[in-house]
This record gives C-alpha cells, sequence and structure tokens, in this order.
C-alpha cells in the first residue's frame, strides 16, 4: 500500500490549540506514531504542543516557540 521510496525518515509533531490542557495533542500525537509504524524508514522524533492560542498573536512570546525552534536547530 505504501510505497517503499519515501523520502522522510524523522518525523515531528506540532500542534497549536485554544485549550491549555498538555493531554490535548495526545491522541493525535498517538494516531501519527501509528502511521509512522507503517513506514520502517521513518520514526518519531519528538513533538512541541502549544496550548491557550485562539486569536492571531496569542502564540507571541509562548515557551512552546522556542522549543520548537531548538528542536528544528537539531534536525540534520
Amino acid at each position: 500500500m505504501f510505497t517503499k521510496d519515501y523520502k522522510f525518515r524523522d518525523v515531528y509533531f506540532f500542534a497549536a490549540a485554544a485549550e491549555d490542557d498538555k493531554a490535548v495533542p495526545q491522541r493525535a500525537i498517538e494516531g501519527t506514531k501509528g502511521w509512522i509504524e507503517c513506514f520502517d524508514k521513518a520514526s518519531f522524533k519528538g513533538y512541541v504542543f502549544c496550548g491557550g492560542v485562539t486569536d492571531i498573536g496569542d502564540i507571541k512570546g509562548k515557551e512552546s516557540l522556542r522549543e520548537a525552534y531548538e528542536m528544528g536547530l537539531g534536525i540534520n
């Protein structure tokens, strides 16, 4: 069903939501991990979640932005 010539290897999950509870993205993360299991060469490398985001600009100054930036720096 899936091609063996896929280019992705490292998968990162980034999510924002109005709710601020750390449990909010867990079902989506688990679903993503299940999808990744279909690809032998791919692996889940991490995630960043930013809650409390409902309007334009709400994410500004959030610690999650720094986390995402730092995670991006580590991508080869």
